[in-house]
């Protein structure tokens, strides 16, 4: 690819991106996009395949970021277990939460467009996706933790997923309700209290 050509690709993904925010990918038009960026829809074309493929790359990095992050569910022993429950603390997982919120704010506009702007596009379902996958990793850790006898209770799979989009949805809501970064921290605390003591009385563990 030329310099001349990567040069139009990042003005149509600039404007496009413009475009988006401001209309959201179902309203937003490839008509708009070429005005914009001053370019022929057969620019676009030779770049995009269409709208919905423009629309994904201003957010793959982001999407694959997060899949990633979340990507490490693996069973548990009964050793595996007992030292992640050792480990298991309000400040470690407000450590680990804070990781990604810190990433969503370094690419606000990327996640604005998946969390705010995404409905008609394939990714428009993003927080039930990545939902699925993090229940994988709970579930992991609750069915361990109940068959090594620390935890009193098992919850079936709809209450683990339904506990779990609860807390996916309460940390994209930093990006849905435009909380500034200064108050994010704060917020992401509350929330991880309510969710470290809330499991906790879920599955009968002891506080701590």
């Amino acid at each position: 690819m030329s310099y001349c050509s990567d040069l139009t690709r990042e003005r149509i993904m600039e404007c496009a991106k413009v475009e988006f925010l401001k209309k959201g990918f179902q309203a937003t038009q490839l008509k708009d996009i070429v005005t914009a960026a001053k370019v022929t829809t057969g620019a676009i074309y030779r770049h995009f395949k269409d709208k919905e493929a423009l629309f994904f790359a201003l957010i793959e990095d982001v999407y694959h970021y997060t899949l990633d992050f979340l990507d490490n569910a693996e069973p548990y022993d009964k050793v595996g277990i007992r030292e992640a429950i050792e480990r298991d603390s309000v400040e470690a997982s407000c450590v680990q939460a804070m990781t990604y919120v810190n990433y969503m704010y370094e690419h606000l506009e990327e996640f604005q467009l998946l969390l705010k702007c995404s409905k008609g596009s394939r990714v428009e379902n993003f927080i039930e996706e990545i939902t699925i996958q993090y229940t994988k990793q709970n579930a992991l850790f609750v069915k361990a933790a109940y068959e090594a006898g620390y935890a009193k209770c098992l919850p079936n799979d709809i209450e683990i997923h339904i506990l779990t989009h609860g807390y996916i949805t309460a940390l994209c809501e930093c990006v849905l309700h435009d909380v500034p970064y200064k108050k994010a921290e704060d917020y992401v605390k509350n929330i991880i209290k309510f969710q470290h003591y809330g499991w906790y009385g879920v599955l009968g563990l002891p506080l701590k």
